[in-house]
């Protein structure tokens, strides 16, 4: 179940599971699959402890495949938001990767910018991420903007996918969709 989901996602596709089928499992071998074809992974959590737990508990798993991982909470640092970021999947609750996209469009060098351009985001618990948590995907996506976000118009492959297309399932049956 967890090689079908993680197959599904480095396809491009949302994989829904129930609850004890191997999300978690799942998603790190996506976002490892993708990392090593050269890719930057997010991985999106509804919070804290969710982004910290996953990331330490699928480090083994990343650290067989020769890929690095780091996470972000709502009390990391400057200095510890550069080093998540600097890895090849970073997981954080949605709302610091907004919340950093938003400090991102503030800056006015260069240097000061922090979350990049991801080309991937697997997103953990889809429902609650793109439908309960939805003011943050449309600051991600540039929907909130008067203007348009050329990077997500003008990019193609999965996270332009996600911009372009919420997961469906269904809320409240412990399933997840992720991409």
């Amino acid at each position: 179940m967890q090689l079908a989901g993680a197959l599904a996602m480095l396809s491009g596709l949302v994989a829904e599971m129930g609850t004890g089928e191997g999300k978690t499992l799942s998603g790190a071998l996506a976002a490892a699959g993708y990392a090593l074809r050269g890719r930057s992974v997010h991985v999106m959590s509804v919070n804290d402890y969710l982004a910290c737990r996953d990331a330490e508990w699928m480090r083994p798993v990343y650290d067989l495949l020769g890929v690095t991982v780091g996470w972000i909470g709502q009390g990391s640092t400057v200095a510890e938001r550069r080093s998540a970021y600097a890895a090849q999947v970073t997981y954080a609750p949605v709302s610091e990767f907004g919340f950093d996209v938003l400090r991102d469009r503030l800056v006015t060098d260069v240097a000061d910018l922090l979350a990049g351009d991801p080309d991937v985001v697997v997103i953990d618990e889809a429902d609650s991420v793109l439908i309960d948590e939805a003011r943050v995907p449309l600051v991600l996506t540039g929907a909130a903007d008067s203007a348009p976000d050329q990077r997500v118009q003008g990019q193609s492959g999965p996270a332009a996918t996600l911009a372009r297309r919420p997961a469906r399932g269904g809320r409240g049956q412990g399933g997840t969709g992720r991409q």
